[in-house]
């Protein structure tokens, strides 16, 4: 169970994407494109699609068959991830994707999320709608956005998609399919890797990971990562608070920012991908929000 404690101490108190960031970068692989995703099967409709090391994917998806059609949910879709995505569905069913639910989209990041056929619809929180339209580019697909949740039936197939607000990002959209117990959480959770957080809203982040450790799933595909459970997303937690609270001990300190890129450390956990990969995004944006409190 989450610490009460670390969760007081936290509430009292871009990597950059001119080029899409992928998972070689970090865990770091060396260059050399491979398959972006590979494809695990949880539940006899439902599918994980894991982001690989040296491929151009930048988070994880979940590909759910519904009989008729099919529906992907994930976000950061390059065009060739795009590509590959419809390969890996083509050899699953022999229905069509229909629907894609985008759980974020990144202010700026024209480059990701754009190039779905046309036929395709997607669905997604209203803010991540409003920082679609404010791209250069044009979406040519059809939108449906919401406010708070919106379940879809079809068949047999339940898939309930809540707007968590604030988090890694704005209009963060997490999916939980309730027959089959599996949880997406997008990137507000990474499993033993520490991923962007340049967008963050500190403070709406931890209580979101807070309720998402307390849902009833079998399976979490997390946003970064191999399938795991709920108690992976407690730890995750753990280093979030720790995270956090190590940059308010600088802050307590009177540090310059700059000051504390210096000398700040978390032994623990400089070892795990993405640490130092994304450090500098993270934690200017760590003590930015905090400062604020």
């Amino acid at each position: 169970m989450i610490s009460k404690i670390a969760l007081f101490l936290l509430l009292t108190v871009t990597v950059c994407f001119s080029a899409t960031p992928s998972s070689a970068a970090i865990d770091g692989s060396p260059a050399g494109y491979s398959r972006s995703y590979a494809i695990e099967k949880l539940a006899e409709n439902v599918f994980a699609a894991i982001a690989q090391p040296r491929g151009k994917a930048a988070s994880n998806a979940v590909i759910v068959v519904t009989g008729t059609h099919v529906v992907l949910i994930g976000s950061h879709f390059v065009p060739d991830g795009i590509t590959e995505l419809m390969e890996e569905v083509g050899k699953i069913t022999s229905a069509p994707l229909t629907t894609v639910i985008l759980t974020h989209h990144h202010q700026g990041y024209n480059y990701v999320d754009y190039d779905f056929p046309p036929d395709i619809e997607i669905i997604t929180s209203w803010q991540t709608w409003q920082t679609l339209k404010e791209g250069y580019r044009e979406l040519k697909n059809s939108i449906m956005f919401f406010d708070k949740s919106l379940t879809l039936r079809h068949g047999k197939s339940v898939i309930v998609a809540s707007n968590l607000g604030r988090g890694h990002g704005d209009g963060d959209v997490i999916v939980y399919l309730p027959e089959e117990k599996v949880l997406f959480t997008s990137d507000l959770f990474f499993n033993d890797v520490i991923g962007y957080m340049g967008d963050g809203y500190l403070r709406e982040w931890v209580l979101n990971l807070e309720m998402l450790e307390g849902l009833d799933a079998r399976h979490v595909v997390p946003g970064l990562g191999k399938v795991t459970d709920t108690e992976s997303i407690g730890k995750f937690w753990v280093f979030f608070t720790d995270f956090t609270t190590e940059v308010l001990r600088y802050l307590e300190k009177k540090k310059t920012l700059e000051q504390t890129k210096k000398n700040f450390r978390l032994p623990k956990y400089e070892s795990l991908p993405g640490y130092r990969e994304f450090f500098n995004q993270n934690l200017e944006r760590a003590y930015r929000q905090l400062k604020e409190q």
